[in-house]
């Protein structure tokens, strides 16, 4: 019930950091006047890890941005990509290509530390790297040293390996914006989410 939420913030992380639009906005709070206008999404390539029923979500709403759209799942979803344009790829494949990489995976034994040094390292130095599925799939000190050392552009998180994450070291890197696990707070999802579990409660009972 609540994958318009989440979607909605990925695609609001995949605009924001190629218009520079959040270290802009620290800039100005410190009086700097720098005018980097960063790039349009329109027409990136985006990679969906994951096409489930946030992956899905995101993919719809970037229709309007005319991106090539890479989708890696364990599932067979060809006849999605028929309908949505977009191409069924190999893990390796959509690392390499995708100039926006964006997670939306449970966490199993096979996510885990699914985005480590050797997948950021296959990522084009130009690439960002967007998670709003769960903390553990990134392995936070391969990204940080990713970002400090420009191996990737930027990367957005909404999630963390350990939670709350106010003292996790990526939080000081220009290169890096976060927000604490909100994709799914929005005033909509909770409303929606708690008249399902009534349903739920009064079907049981």
């Amino acid at each position: 019930v609540n994958k318009r939420s989440v979607a909605e913030l990925t695609l609001s992380f995949m605009v924001g950091l190629c218009h520079n639009i959040f270290i802009s906005a620290e800039r100005m709070k410190r009086g700097e006047w720098i005018r980097e206008g960063g790039q349009d999404l329109s027409g990136k390539t985006i990679g969906i890890i994951g096409c489930g029923n946030v992956g899905k979500e995101v993919i719809k709403l970037l229709k309007p941005f005319g991106c090539k759209i890479l989708i890696n799942d364990i599932e067979d979803r060809s006849e999605f990509c028929r309908e949505q344009s977009a191409i069924e790829s190999t893990f390796e494949l959509l690392i390499k290509e995708s100039d926006i990489v964006s997670l939306h995976v449970p966490l199993t034994n096979l996510t885990r530390d699914m985005i480590n040094h050797n997948v950021l390292k296959d990522m084009k130095a130009n690439a960002f790297l967007v998670n709003t599925s769960r903390g553990p799939v990134v392995n936070s000190s391969h990204l940080h040293r990713a970002l400090v050392s420009k191996q990737i552009l930027g990367a957005a998180l909404d999630v963390f390996e350990i939670e709350p994450a106010t003292s996790n070291k990526l939080k000081d890197l220009p290169n890096f914006i976060s927000t604490p696990h909100m994709g799914a707070q929005t005033k909509e999802a909770q409303s929606l989410a708690a008249n399902v579990i009534a349903e739920k409660i009064i079907q049981i009972l």
